[in-house]
């Protein structure tokens, strides 16, 4: 009895040891993953603006034969590298990780500040940025997106929570084929002329930002609206679209006539369209809804930035276009539709 139970002990002594080994033996041939999925994250490689400029992308490389990074424009304050950037809360004298840390619209607003003259109708009543936002649009999928603007990014939106919104005319003559921002949106500011000579020499950024001209482009099947950009560098032009959210939600959305048969259409259709003129050293700009067509002549005056002041350049080149951030221009049938205001019941 007693050598049987010395067997036993032994056994056991044995199929312990042999189970440890056997656990080891696992944890080498699986090692615990040494990145997670969180660096292949838009906020942890900023990989945007480096795609985006680059002259594969058509970008302002193209027009410049600088990357990115020989232009300065990607900041350091732009990248989220660790989880103390949002994360971190101290407690009593001691430090924490806590999510409520990370949902006050300080973490987000260090990094994407939000126009307090112009707030949206969602943070009037009082809503956050992670009601609407998910937490993988934030930490990533382990996907590594080239830009926030390529298709399948986003969550967010406008359907999730206003699934069922009222059956007016406007919502259903377009057919899903109008991205509710695009009537919605009150107004968001545009850059004309940034100068990339003075980003080189002095590392700053100047340009002439006004107010009131909304493009339209097509985007991820719908027709949305886009930023606008004007550059001047070594007396050549370049001009940029590319989709654009601006966080000014209004509850009114935009009158059928703002969009159709209006005066920019029309002018646009007799090919006399001009987008902004110099008059008495101020930058004049058509104002309202604007389409953007391939092809299309974009009458814009160009400067140059001497000493203070903006310099009109004398017959500049036809400038580059960037179709930027997965958009395309309207098509010709699109805008024939826009032509005319339309039927509804």
């Amino acid at each position: 009895m007693k050598k049987y139970g010395l067997y036993l002990g032994i056994m056991i002594i044995i199929g312990f040891i042999g189970g440890i080994s056997a656990y080891a033996q696992n944890k080498e041939e699986a090692p615990l993953p040494t990145e997670n999925f969180y660096n292949k994250s838009l906020h942890f490689t900023n990989k945007g603006f480096e795609y985006l400029y680059a002259k594969e992308q058509g970008g302002l490389e193209r027009l410049t034969g600088l990357t990115v990074t020989e232009m300065g424009c990607i900041k350091a304050k732009c990248h989220v590298q660790t989880c103390d950037a949002c994360h971190k809360k101290e407690v009593n004298g001691k430090t924490m990780y806590s999510v409520q840390q990370a949902q006050t619209e300080e973490a987000c607003k260090r990094c994407h500040p939000v126009d307090k003259n112009d707030p949206d109708l969602h943070f009037k009543k009082g809503m956050k940025c992670m009601d609407c936002h998910s937490s993988r649009e934030i930490h990533g999928d382990g996907v590594a997106y080239n830009t926030y603007m390529e298709p399948g990014v986003f969550d967010t939106r406008c359907e999730n929570c206003h699934a069922s919104i009222k059956q007016s005319a406007s919502h259903t003559v377009h057919k899903g084929k109008l991205d509710c921002t695009t009537c919605h949106v009150k107004d968001f500011p545009v850059c004309f002329n940034c100068h990339v000579e003075t980003r080189l020499k002095e590392g700053k950024d100047v340009q002439l930002l006004v107010n009131g001209s909304l493009f339209l482009v097509n985007h991820d099947g719908k027709v949305t609206l886009a930023n606008f950009l004007s550059y001047v560098y070594k007396n050549k032009t370049m001009l940029t679209f590319a989709p654009y959210f601006s966080h000014s939600i209004k509850k009114e959305g935009r009158k059928c006539s703002e969009c159709h048969n209006s005066p920019i259409i029309q002018a646009i259709k007799k090919n006399n369209f001009v987008l902004a003129t110099w008059e008495k050293n101020k930058l004049k700009n058509a104002t309202g809804v604007i389409p953007v067509l391939d092809g299309m002549k974009w009458n814009l005056v160009y400067f140059n930035y001497e000493n203070g002041k903006w310099i009109p350049l004398q017959n500049p080149a036809a400038p580059l276009i960037n179709y930027s951030g997965f958009c395309s221009p309207l098509t010709r049938e699109q805008f024939s539709k826009l032509e005319k205001i339309p039927a509804t019941k």
